[in-house]
């Protein structure tokens, strides 16, 4: 077991390394490697608390790797498709918990990026009812952030307990919370000459049961001509129940060159006969892979 943690560190700031040196879609194939070892953890006999840890780091990861994403402007659903390539050596079933562990929650993140001068209330729509509650952001003098639920007021965030003018993931009275709803009311207190900027608001769900992507094509089998280029968009070949973003890759064969750009792959036969490859899809909890002919005549 002591292997298994020196192994997921590794594997962990390796990812950090090629995520904090902008090599993205690198950062992405290791990134599989670290939910492989993650599943491990989660599977072994560690103490719960190893587990928790490696829980949060998996998270983490997978937020900052989302995060490099959108600034380098690429589309959530076209990831490199050098992420999933390993998938196909792993045996066991592949169904990593990147976002907790099956007793665990979601955590998402809504942006906000709004700043208040005046003191009111707010209502705000978020993804599904929270079971945490944490804000994000920075402030001018004197300012409070609080949740409203009928009567009471629960705070979430006060500019005495903070400093520097930044407040990040707050939730003093709000880190365990009830809602009967997705739609929350924040009542923002301003003083006098102040001024608070909300950047994003950080909250728990309940942890939703994952279906993985599923294959929708009427044939397993494509024809390619010799030394000419089939292309084939994977996005029209594989469905998602949740609708959740998906991800792609492709084996290759002796005979046959195999190039994936995002969903698209672009298949070229050097020699005759028949191939035989597997397609992968992922949305990122689970791995689905469709063993499939291509004919190249």
């Amino acid at each position: 077991m002591d292997d298994l943690i020196k192994r997921f560190v590794e594997l962990h700031d390796q990812t950090r390394a090629l995520i904090a040196s902008e090599q993205i879609s690198d950062a992405k194939k290791k990134y599989l490697d670290v939910l492989s070892a993650y599943q491990s953890i989660e599977h072994g006999n560690l103490d719960p608390l190893h587990k928790q840890i490696a829980h949060d780091h998996v998270t983490s990861l997978f937020k900052d790797l989302n995060s490099a994403k959108e600034r380098l402007n690429v589309p959530y659903n076209l990831i490199a498709a050098a992420v999933l390539i390993i998938a196909f050596s792993i045996l066991v079933v592949f169904n990593p918990s990147i976002v907790g562990l099956a007793s665990l929650e979601n955590t998402l993140v809504l942006p906000i990026n709004q700043t208040f001068t005046e003191s009111g209330l707010r209502t705000f729509t978020l993804a599904d009812r929270p079971l945490s509650l944490a804000a994000s952001g920075t402030y001018e003098g004197r300012a409070k952030i609080f949740l409203k639920q009928g009567n009471q007021l629960r705070l979430i965030m006060s500019s005495d307990n903070a400093t520097g003018g930044t407040f990040t993931d707050f939730c003093q009275e709000t880190c365990s919370i009830i809602a009967e709803s997705n739609s929350i009311e924040l009542f923002i207190d301003i003083a006098p000459n102040s001024s608070l900027t909300l950047d994003a608001l950080t909250y728990k769900t309940e942890r939703k049961p994952n279906t993985a992507p599923a294959w929708k094509g009427s044939s397993r089998t494509f024809k390619a001509p010799l030394g000419k280029p089939l292309t084939i968009d994977l996005s029209d070949y594989f469905t998602d129940a949740e609708n959740d973003a998906l991800t792609f890759a492709s084996s290759a064969a002796e005979g046959l060159d195999v190039d994936v750009r995002n969903s698209v792959v672009t298949l070229t036969g050097k020699t005759a006969g028949t191939k035989s490859i597997v397609f992968v899809a992922s949305d990122l909890e689970d791995v689905t892979r469709v063993s499939v002919s291509v004919d190249v005549a």
